[in-house]
């Protein structure tokens, strides 16, 4: 009560009037459900809505946790997509092998549900030191995740709090989503691959992958870990540039970008694969400012880019698929899109048809 008071700017006495049968002024009825990031209209509803329960993974013990007005529009947008199409009853192709992994959060198990999807995703390692890129690996999982029928989007939280979502709510698409906000494309690669491990084991809510603190973040790092650099890709990579691991940033630095890895992903698998010593990445990581190493936080990239290809980045192919066939079908108008999801008609067109 005191946090969405102090947040929203409506006393604790004039909330808990309403709670108790009195009105409230529209313009705090505004900035309450502005700060909850939910219509004005759930706030008089008398049925349960299908919104989101926002578990924090960050915690020690994972549970329904406060976030950001960020974070919350992010889920809010999650939230609008999903009552949307199942209302029109769609089949989202879901793959039909996906199923929940029973796991003992092992780093074992963690090591071997990587080898089965980085075989089903069909990555070599040859690809992978040839591209020396993340954003050709981060397009390729990409593309492999949505076509499983799992939406995955791109939203600007405007903090750090949270580095990604896995949702899914009521009858809508199992979705991903990952924060835009202070990230290069190699930590969202990482993102990807951890929410994509929070998919597999079934464990929905909002996630950080610096912040360690239960077993299955510990858990979902490892597989992304493994599923990205896996211990031959680290070996064949050192011989194909001919380098020596050493413990400086530099190193790091150049050794991250050959890979495709964040740089705290690829210091951590070097350790992980004996190369450096544990103590090297703690005495690493109290250099960090924040949780987010400065090269990983943008891909250093100013000036303004093509508006369609961002428009497709941002909304990614599977979410578009299902937006074609329900205005081929006449199930959405261009209006009911930009409602739906801020697609201004002007780019339908193009995106959609």
């Amino acid at each position: 009560m005191a946090a969405i008071a102090e947040r929203s700017g409506v006393s604790v006495a004039a909330i808990e009037g309403a709670l108790a049968g009195k009105s409230l002024a529209d313009d705090d009825i505004t900035a309450l459900a502005d700060e909850l990031a939910v219509p004005v209209q759930a706030l008089f509803a008398h049925q349960t809505l299908p919104l989101f329960p926002p578990v924090d993974f960050r915690t020690a013990t994972p549970s329904i946790g406060e976030f950001s007005k960020g974070t919350l529009k992010a889920i809010s947008f999650v939230e609008k997509l999903s009552s949307t199409f199942s209302a029109l009853g769609y089949d989202f192709n879901l793959d039909n092998t996906l199923r929940v992994v029973e796991t003992d959060y092992s780093m074992r198990d963690a090591i071997k549900l990587a080898k089965d999807w980085r075989s089903r995703w069909g990555i070599t390692d040859e690809q992978q030191i040839e591209w020396q890129d993340a954003n050709k690996l981060y397009g390729s999982l990409r593309s492999f995740i949505e076509n499983m029928g799992i939406l995955v989007l791109h939203r600007q939280f405007r903090s750090d709090e949270a580095a990604g979502l896995y949702m899914n709510v009521a009858d809508g698409p199992h979705a991903i989503v990952i924060n835009t906000t202070y990230s290069s494309k190699a930590r969202k690669l990482f993102t990807l691959a951890h929410e994509f491990c929070h998919v597999l084991i079934g464990a929905k809510g909002a996630s950080n992958p610096s912040v360690l603190k239960n077993k299955i973040e510990r858990f979902c790092n490892r597989f992304a870990a493994c599923l990205l650099a896996p211990r031959h890709l680290i070996v064949s990579a050192l011989e194909a540039f001919n380098y020596t691991p050493v413990a400086d940033d530099n190193f790091i630095r150049l050794f991250a970008k050959k890979i495709g890895l964040s740089q705290e992903a690829t210091y951590l698998r070097l350790v992980e694969t004996d190369y450096l010593a544990a103590a090297d990445y703690a005495a690493w990581k109290k250099k960090i400012v924040g949780v987010i190493p400065l090269g990983d936080q943008s891909d250093g990239q100013g000036g303004k880019g093509d508006p369609i290809q961002t428009k497709k980045t941002t909304y990614g192919s599977a979410l578009l698929g299902l937006l074609k066939r329900a205005k081929a079908l006449g199930d959405l108008d261009e209006i009911d899109i930009f409602r739906v999801t801020g697609l201004k008609p002007v780019y339908q067109t193009e995106l959609i048809g």
